[in-house]
């Protein structure tokens, strides 16, 4: 669509930003601090993106943060750990700007525009120490508890999570703190909750859209872009549509596609990420518009790796609760919760079940010469003692499940017959793992063997912190779902600015991709929590810096 003069425009900006999650925030507070005029157009009604729905954590490699903590790190250990976690596909050079650059971002988000952060203390690399320049701690940033009073008439405006107030109200350093012996985490929610405090993702998200406030950044929700306006091959601006009907609005300098994944796209899950069914804990407003858009000026989604290392996620179906007017709803399930395993259709453990990496990559595995997916479906099975220490969301603690969530018998081949398990499979699992406990040694699968996993789901009180017996009937069990959350396999090619690339490997003028809307050529292969939200802030400020240098 080829707009041929400036009558053609209703409004004009400097730059457009598609997408209101922590890689659209990123460019707008950068391009207006620099002096842009800046429109966010977000399509749900709420500010804040999937980006506002995570843990908010950050991992940006050696950091300022870190130093001022008194933690050494250095970048040839943090690019031995991305080369291995890559395993090839990850391009060096982009890499290294990625370690450079988000040194220099969080730094500048942090010092320059007043969005305050802390390293969270204790936190080790998912897959330290086993990983070659693996850290025991230093590479993971949050940003401190967001007063939401500060966002004024936009309290309201910017999401927190559906999911339960966990996600939003506490934050991780607090979650390592109580696992020490800290304030519990019930107390750093009430406290957060009291006086609207946002952490987390949330928080990002919060203090994000405040600071693009104050540099008088403008906000269009349920507001969709339908289509990108080119001229001379340069895209040049947007067409919105809300309710009042449709808009041309020019941008001077640039448009930012950060629209998130493709969650709710059944054909693009499908295709890009080999999933024929999958449920979601995104946005239903995450629907791969990004590659929609850019498909129409020359630009294809590439893959960032093989499916089978994305970051697709483990959990399970809630039949009766609907989120987002939705349902059924789904949830993560964090493996590792004392008294719970995995098993599949023969009742066997096939992984370390208290490490989520782990399950998520051999629930995937294919056998041409057994039974295809060998480890799929897959059932968490758990007793009384799990649901009464932990509960199960959205039951709490010692309350029942919702209905139709969970198979319930009294013993376990009774709750094999019922869930479709092999009865003698289970019960022989089941009396080798209970066996196990007693010493607190997994000689199978070496759970609780990886400290991430047993600070995230364990109990520091056990001998083997992510793993106690299943011996308390009533026994439960719930089957597996594959669940995503907004980071794909497939994303819009960028480079180090990032400018959107054609199909032919050149740039697409005028044209930028941030956060899951971007495919991975600095990571490759690997998954590390904290790369998703530290490329969005990451390459929404390097575009922006590119915009505002011509």
């Amino acid at each position: 669509m080829v707009a041929t003069d400036a009558t053609a425009w209703d409004e004009e900006y400097d730059t457009i930003g598609v997408g209101s999650g922590i890689g659209g925030l990123s460019t707008a507070i950068t391009a207006a601090e620099r002096g842009a005029k800046v429109l966010v157009i977000e399509k749900f009604e709420l500010l804040g993106g999937v980006s506002a729905l995570s843990s908010g954590q950050l991992w940006p490699g050696p950091n300022h943060l870190a130093e001022a903590a008194g933690i050494h790190d250095s970048p040839e250990k943090a690019k031995e750990y991305i080369d291995y976690l890559g395993q090839g596909h990850a391009s060096p050079y982009v890499r290294d700007q990625y370690l450079i650059r988000s040194k220099e971002c969080l730094k500048y988000f942090d010092e320059k525009i007043g969005i305050h952060m802390s390293v969270i203390r204790g936190l080790p690399d998912y897959y330290y120490p086993e990983v070659p320049g693996s850290a025991p701690e230093g590479r993971y940033i949050e940003t401190i508890p967001f007063p939401a009073a500060k966002l004024g008439e936009y309290q309201k405006k910017v999401l927190t999570s559906p999911y339960g107030a966990y996600y939003s109200y506490t934050t991780s350093n607090e979650w390592v703190e109580m696992q020490a012996g800290g304030e519990s985490l019930g107390s750093c929610i009430r406290r957060h909750l009291a006086n609207d405090e946002r952490c987390a993702g949330a928080g990002m998200a919060a203090a994000q859209v405040s600071a693009a406030l104050q540099r008088g950044v403008e906000f269009r929700t349920s507001t969709e872009v339908v289509e990108l306006v080119t001229e001379d091959s340069r895209v040049v601006g947007v067409i919105a549509r809300d309710s009042s009907g449709t808009r041309r609005i020019r941008a001077r300098l640039g448009v930012m596609l950060a629209t998130g994944g493709y969650d709710w796209n059944r054909r693009f899950v499908g295709s890009y990420d080999a999933l024929p069914v999958a449920g979601t804990m995104a946005l239903p407003t995450v629907t791969g518009d990004h590659i929609v858009l850019a498909s129409k000026v020359g630009a294809i989604p590439l893959p960032s790796r093989a499916p089978g290392q994305s970051p697709i996620f483990v959990g399970y179906k809630v039949p009766t609760e609907k989120i987002y007017g939705r349902g059924p709803a789904y949830r993560l399930w964090v493996p590792g919760r004392p008294h719970s395993i995995i098993v599949n259709f023969k009742g066997k453990r096939f992984s370390q079940d208290s490490f989520y990496p782990d399950v998520v990559t051999k629930v995937s595995r294919f056998d041409g010469q057994e039974d295809g997916m060998v480890n799929w479906p897959a059932w968490i099975v758990f007793d009384q003692r799990m649901l009464n220490s932990r509960g199960m969301p959205p039951a709490p603690p010692g309350q029942p499940l919702p209905a139709g969530m969970a198979i319930e018998a009294d013993t376990i081949p009774e709750l094999a017959v019922k869930a479709g398990i092999e009865p003698k499979g289970l019960q022989t699992t089941i009396e080798r793992f209970n066996k196990m406990c007693s010493d607190g040694v997994d000689e199978d699968f070496k759970s609780g063997s990886n400290p991430w996993g047993r600070l995230m789901a364990g109990d520091p009180g056990l001998k083997n912190p992510n793993m106690a017996p299943i011996s308390q009937a009533p026994f439960y069990a719930v089957r597996l779902e594959r669940v995503t959350m907004g980071v794909p396999t497939a994303g819009l090619p960028i480079d180090g600015d990032g400018r959107v690339e054609n199909s032919a490997g050149g740039i697409v003028p005028g044209l930028y991709a941030a956060g899951n809307s971007a495919a991975w050529g600095d990571w490759g292969g690997g998954f590390n929590s904290g790369i998703a939200g530290m490329r969005g802030l990451l390459y929404g400020y390097r575009a922006a810096l590119h915009m505002t240098a011509t």
